[in-house]
């Protein structure tokens, strides 16, 4: 599983992109086998009320991506969010795929 980090509209810190990868990781490694690439983009939005967007595309290995985004006050907050909604609805697809099987 690869997961590619990238600012927009600022700087990205080692931290984190170091942050980033550990949240994903630690969010979705039990879906790790289904998983090929994750891209992680931050960008800044200084007219909005919560000026960080964090926004997830899932390169999943069957077929098929997941998205989602999330907002928040901070870099590290908007990655949170995203990774538990990242988390979430991979559990919801998962569970949706063994019903129907």
């Amino acid at each position: 599983m690869r997961i590619a980090f990238s600012g927009i509209n600022f700087r990205v810190t080692d931290y984190q992109r170091v942050y980033a990868e550990y949240r994903f990781f630690r969010a979705i490694a039990r879906h790790a086998a289904l998983i090929r690439a994750i891209k992680v983009a931050v960008r800044r939005d200084a007219a909005a009320n919560r000026p960080f967007h964090c926004t997830v595309t899932v390169d999943l290995a069957p077929s098929g991506t997941v998205k989602t985004q999330a907002r928040a006050a901070h870099p590290t907050a908007a990655i949170d969010r995203a990774a538990e909604r990242t988390a979430w609805l991979l559990e919801r697809g998962m569970s949706a795929a063994t019903v129907s099987a």
